[in-house]
């Protein structure tokens, strides 16, 4: 159990600590100098019953609040602290706002220095303090007599037995609250580990300002585990790993990430629920300057407001709970259910607090009816009860590798959900590209709107072959990422309903609807390009000589192109695929008598110009029937054009 003490300063919280453990927090010259913790300070002992208890002793100054809120995160017991004498005080309250929106939902109270108070003040003191924290547990202790605290010691140890085991799901991640080096070993750092499981040997990344994105690859040496060796460690224990690597201590920052290589990637922008503070000094602006705490982190942000509307809570910390998009100074890695806290710009004041909903989150649409949904959906306590949401009431696209990287779940842990009830009958897309969930009705409503898409596209252009794949795949919802779209429609294709032609998809029914006047066209075009055989005449000369118009004449190359019964060879010339294939023909011929041959022998050979040479010969570069070697070329695969021209 890991036990954070809260409180003002002066009201003997580091005192409380050295009574329960025997151990002094305040390790800096400057705090003994002081008598004033400045640092976060830790300390263990051991229950009769063999339970670890750890204590992170917290700073009560306002000056230190953040080294308070670094130290204060993934707790298990908030340990309120509150001198019989001064009573409850405007640190007191800071720190239970803290605590509230940090999510430490246990929690104690200790009243201090009663040998110094009569027992009619610390009953009111405790009357203050039940107002603060209604249905609280209250100790009143003395630090100098000891009184109370055996009572205290047996409270904490009953709660320790009590306490279960916290689920070491996910993959491991740890924020930073201390670094240094240890003669002999090396580097150390020290955290609350939030995620996962490390062991001896295993590779981590160490996410610092440094390297933010990236990280810088380490190796864990040693392990110490409640201030135990241990060959592993866990989520809910205090951490020092021993760590081997291409980093210095000096390198190192408080609220640096220490995460298994496969977590979350940081980012600059994440979606939340915040909760701001009923009685904040001001109200939090759109796009307002604010100072972020998350894990051990401090960092400049901006809110960026989603929704219009405000939901209304009651009590003395919950005011307006707003859908914000933080856009972040500096990279941060987040995940799903992380809490986090927001002062103003100078610290000079708490504002609210909330949950991280959405890592990495869109730069563009953020405020898109279906986000807005997606956001919504996210706010539920449970990751099944989430995927039931999106896909079948919201019936949504899930990608489901950034989900489950959103919720720092590990594969087996990603595929069971998979089989939680009401997800029977969701359709599961896999490919290269990405992996996506859907509902059986969304994914029957893309395939039809495929096939229409198609079918529109054959009315209004009935001469036409299909419609180009990319065309297709860009007529789309933007809440149906591309790859999706392409694996559906191959779907489609295998099922023989659609047909993909040259890089156009058509309806496996369809044949291009040509007119008399295009019929006609082509007729004197195919004859024409006929009767002038390996000599293949200009665009500009069909124009003057059959005098097709342009448009008539741009009309029958393209349907031809289409159809296959013309290839476009250079962008001023189109042939039919016969007289290619003649050409072809006497280019094998030239090469069996030479290894390699010359522009000017191909010109020769071919009884043609030197200009219409070279397009020819790039247009059997172009199809991998010759290949160009310094100023000669040699041909490749003498069969290929009566493969791909018949």
């Amino acid at each position: 159990m890991i036990i954070a003490t809260a409180g003002h300063v002066d009201h003997g919280k580091t005192s409380l600590v050295r009574q329960l453990t025997g151990v002094n927090t305040d390790r800096l010259e400057e705090e003994r100098r002081r008598g004033m913790s400045i640092e976060l300070g830790f300390a263990y002992r051991e229950t009769d019953a063999g339970h670890s208890v750890g204590f992170i002793d917290v700073p009560g100054h306002r000056r230190f609040i953040n080294a308070m809120i670094s130290g204060i995160r993934g707790v298990d017991l908030g340990m309120l602290v509150v001198d019989a004498n001064d009573g409850v005080m405007p640190q007191t309250r800071e720190h239970v706002q803290v605590m509230e929106l940090l999510g430490v939902r246990e929690r104690i109270a200790v009243i201090t220095k009663i040998d110094r108070a009569a027992t009619a003040r610390v009953a009111a003191v405790r009357d203050e303090v039940l107002r603060l924290q209604p249905g609280c547990e209250v100790f009143p202790v003395s630090n100098a007599t000891g009184v109370g605290i055996a009572a205290l010691r047996a409270g904490l140890d009953s709660r320790a037995a009590a306490l279960r085991t916290r689920a070491a799901g996910g993959y491991f991640r740890l924020s930073v609250d201390r670094a240094f080096v240890l003669k002999g070993a090396g580097l150390i750092v020290t955290g609350t580990a939030t995620a996962g499981r490390v062991a001896v040997g295993d590779t981590l990344r160490l996410l610092t300002a440094k390297s933010p994105m990236a990280g810088t690859k380490v190796r864990v040496r040693g392990i110490h585990a409640q201030d135990r060796p241990s060959p592993t460690g866990c989520a809910g224990q205090r951490c020092a790993l021993n760590l081997v690597g291409d980093v210095a201590r000096e390198d190192i920052q408080r609220g640096d990430v220490l995460s298994d290589p496969r977590c979350v990637a940081p980012g600059l922008r994440f979606d939340a629920r915040l909760r701001l503070l009923a009685d904040a000094p001001f109200a939090l602006k759109h796009l307002q300057p604010v100072k972020l705490h998350l894990g051990a982190r401090r960092l400049q942000a901006r809110a960026y407001f989603l929704d219009d509307t405000v939901a209304g809570h009651g009590g003395a910390v919950e005011g307006d709970t707003r859908l914000v998009q933080f856009i972040l100074k500096e990279p941060l890695q987040v995940c799903w259910g992380d809490r986090f806290l927001i002062q103003d710009d100078s610290e000079s004041a708490i504002l609210g607090g909330g949950t991280v909903l959405a890592p990495n989150a869109p730069q563009w649409r953020k405020r898109q009816d279906s986000r807005l949904r997606y956001l919504r959906a996210m706010t539920l306590d449970d990751p099944a009860a989430i995927l039931r949401r999106l896909l079948v009431e919201e019936r949504q696209v899930v990608d489901f590798r950034d989900f489950a990287l959103s919720f720092n779940l590990q594969a087996a842990e990603a595929e069971a959900l998979l089989g939680s009830p009401g997800l029977a009958g969701i359709v599961r897309v896999q490919a290269d590209t990405g992996d996506w969930l859907l509902e059986t009705r969304r994914w029957d409503t893309l395939r039809e709107a495929l096939q229409r898409a198609v079918e529109a596209w054959h009315s209004s252009r009935p001469m036409e072959t299909g419609i180009p794949q990319e065309t297709l795949l860009l007529r789309r919802d933007a809440s149906v990422p591309a790859p999706l779209l392409a694996a559906v429609l191959d779907g489609l294709i295998r099922e023989k309903r659609l047909l993909r032609t040259g890089g156009l998809i058509k309806c496996a029914t369809h044949r291009p609807a040509v007119s008399p006047l295009i019929q006609d066209a082509w007729q004197r075009l195919r004859a024409f390009l006929a009767q002038g055989g390996f000599r293949i005449p200009l665009l500009s000369e069909i124009e003057r000589e059959l005098k097709l118009g342009q448009k008539v004449q741009a009309t029958v190359i393209a349907t031809a192109l289409q159809a296959g019964n013309l290839r476009r060879i250079s962008p001023k010339r189109v042939a039919l695929p016969d007289v290619l294939l003649g050409l072809a023909a006497e280019i094998n011929r030239l090469a069996v008598r030479q290894d390699s041959f010359s522009v000017i022998e191909a010109k020769t050979h071919l009884d043609l110009g030197r200009d219409l040479t070279i397009e020819i010969l790039e247009y059997f570069d172009s199809i991998h029937f010759t290949q160009r070697q310094g100023n000669g070329r040699r041909v490749r695969d003498a069969a290929l054009p009566q493969r791909i021209l018949t």
